[in-house]
């Protein structure tokens, strides 16, 4: 994606309180790209700012007023004394959560700028002096041109959406575009059950493309499924062309996507910045104009229309996002030939000082030769010949340590890599030699990355469950967070034999390091003199105990609820609930807590074996 122009514009005297309200939760890759993108661009261009991000997580929360009432009360307790300037809200929730409490709390004086909004009658209806923003406009005909390009002999369009607001007012744009249409079929699909949309295609006309709108919201088996999750499932039994509106979606793997007319998450975000930044050099909001248009582009997935026989260029489409490309051989090999350029440099670099040193010992070893024979007539320098031996044998494992522990000098060798690259390519270095150069020295490169690839892996994520070592995991967090402890002289303790899980290792170290951190605070919060965390590991238990204080009886039935937090405005509240998602959704165990004499402990329960098998 091209890089965004940002604009520059006077820096105002006062600091802006700005607050960034999602609709959608953080882990939705379309609201990360709007969120990240306002951030970056709010922070290059205004000086005295103080920003605001919250999520409403209404995919997997619906909208009620109850919950409404709940988060109102939650963000005005959160900011209880300040008053904000401006509300960025992203996609429908958001904004109509806005406008429902607009003239109270601390929206009361904000300016309002939106983006992702669907519902086009707003901009008929919304005060023009309070709001402005992007409006998330479709182009159902734009898609069906490309469909009928895709498809020459189209006879059936299956246009599939959940039931959610956006959902259902997307849909109703498509009709509506589509209504006067001849000699085609559409067939619209609102529903939130994809066990029910799978059923219905699963017959599917050979002559058809599918076209997919909003699907955040729907649910397999009677459970949540990501939305990412629903290309890649529809598509093991619909093997036609699929056709998105929303960019996020375009490149992902093991589908039949061919792209779309999308709207595009950062465009957004750009352009509403734009309208931020016009208002702060003083032009007044009801002068600066709704976006309909613009904030569109079409992404073309270049190897699943290369599946369908199709390249861009049939399409003839101007200026179009290409994803999915074919890539250079060394954008293909980029991390085999640089692992391999690495190791033959750290190689050639040891064998040239320990060369060196070989040589320089040979040579001592001759003087000392001398010396020994000169030693057996002067008995009184035995001492000293016996002396210069150890100093040499401490030198040999000296350079030993030097060979096998070659580690910090890879920051410094990564920094010459690109300069190799150029031999590379002038066929100095051929491929075949890389592969086997690589293959002979490949534990090399496994024992120095070691310590770089035991912190990486801790926070990738898992892709199956394994059979995991309780006691190994609890091992692996607190070697990360043990200096810290120590430093704040709180003591930890580990007990209990343990034993094996089936779940998710990385995952479950997340909930372990959260549950540590949270006492850690609780004991620093509470000035707990001598702070101890102990850890029992009984089997498919994990029960983690700390001497705070505990959990206050007004509190103990919401500490797992999203947004729920004791820590003023240095708690997001998502921790722990997250915490109660990964344990007992991800991985179908148990996580509670108990209060004791002196503290709190909490206790993770997991299966012991893989239910499916």
């Amino acid at each position: 994606m091209k890089k965004l122009v940002l604009l520059i514009f006077t820096i105002p005297l006062f600091a802006i309180n700005i607050l960034i309200l999602n609709s959608y939760s953080p882990i939705m890759k379309w609201t990360a790209i709007q969120t990240h993108t306002l951030i970056d661009i709010l922070q290059k261009n205004i000086k005295d700012l103080n920003l605001y991000v919250e999520y409403m997580d209404t995919k997997a929360f619906r909208p009620t007023p109850k919950r409404y009432q709940n988060y109102i009360s939650y963000l005005n307790n959160k900011y209880q004394n300040m008053q904000f300037d401006i509300i960025i809200t992203t996609d429908d929730n958001a904004l109509n959560f806005v406008r429902l409490y607009k003239n109270k709390y601390i929206f009361k004086k904000a300016k309002v700028f939106f983006e992702g909004i669907n519902n086009l009658k707003l901009k008929d209806v919304l005060d023009k002096n309070i709001y402005t923003g992007v409006f998330e406009k479709k182009e159902p005909l734009s898609n069906f041109h490309i469909a009928k390009k895709v498809k020459p002999n189209l006879k059936t369009i299956y246009i599939i959406s959940d039931d959610s607001i956006s959902g259902n007012k997307t849909m109703q744009q498509y009709k509506k575009a589509f209504k006067n249409i001849k000699g085609i079929n559409f067939i619209y699909i609102n529903s939130k059950n994809l066990n029910y949309i799978i059923k219905y295609i699963q017959n599917y006309d050979t002559n058809s493309v599918m076209m997919l709108l909003t699907f955040a919201s729907m649910f397999y088996n009677n459970k949540f499924i990501p939305p990412r999750k629903i290309p890649p499932l529809l598509s093991k039994y619909y093997n036609n062309p699929m056709i998105i509106h929303t960019n996020t979606y375009a490149d992902i793997p093991n589908t039949n996507i061919v792209g779309g007319d999308c709207t595009d998450a950062a465009q957004q975000a750009l352009l509403n910045t734009k309208k931020i930044i016009k208002y702060l050099n003083g032009t007044p909001i009801k002068d600066i104009n709704y976006t309909l248009q613009g904030a569109n582009k079409i992404y073309l997935n270049v190897k699943n229309l290369k599946k369908f026989g199709i390249t861009p260029n049939d399409l003839d489409i101007k200026n179009p996002v290409l994803v999915n490309k074919p890539t250079s051989f060394y954008e293909i090999y980029k991390t085999e030939i640089i692992s391999g350029i690495i190791v033959f440099i750290v190689i050639i670099l040891l064998l040239i000082i320990l060369a060196a040193k070989n040589r320089e010992i040979n040579k001592l070893n001759k003087n000392l030769e001398e010396k020994i024979k000169k030693a057996i007539e002067e008995n009184h320098k035995k001492e000293q010949i016996l002396f210069q031996q150890s100093k040499l044998a401490a030198m040999g494992e000296m350079i030993g340590a030097i060979a096998h522990q070659w580690r910090q000098p890879l920051n410094t060798l990564a920094l010459n890599i690109q300069l190799l690259v150029d031999d590379f390519f002038e066929k100095k270095v051929d491929e075949k030699y890389i592969e086997n150069f690589e293959k002979k020295n490949l534990n090399i490169i496994n024992f120095m990355s070691k310590t770089i690839d035991d912190f990486r892996n801790f926070f990738s994520k898992d892709k199956e469950k394994e059979y995991i070592d309780l006691k190994e995991s609890v091992i692996d967090v607190l070697k990360l967070i043990d200096k810290q402890l120590k430093d704040l002289n709180i003591k930890i303790e580990i007990k209990g034999k343990g034993g094996k899980v089936y779940a998710y290792k990385n995952e479950l170290k997340q909930v372990i390091l959260n549950i540590i951190n949270n006492s850690k605070d609780a004991i620093l919060e509470n000035n707990i003199e001598n702070g101890k965390i102990s850890i029992f590991i009984d089997k498919n238990k994990i029960i983690i105990e700390d001497n705070a204080g505990g959990i206050p009886e007004n509190i103990k039935d919401r500490i797992f609820e999203p947004y729920f937090t004791t820590k003023d405005t240095k708690g997001t509240g998502i921790g722990l609930y997250m915490s109660k998602v990964i344990i007992e959704e991800h991985m179908q165990g148990k996580i509670y807590f108990e209060n004791t004499k002196n503290g709190v402990k909490f206790i993770i329960e997991l299966k012991e074996k893989n239910d499916n098998k």
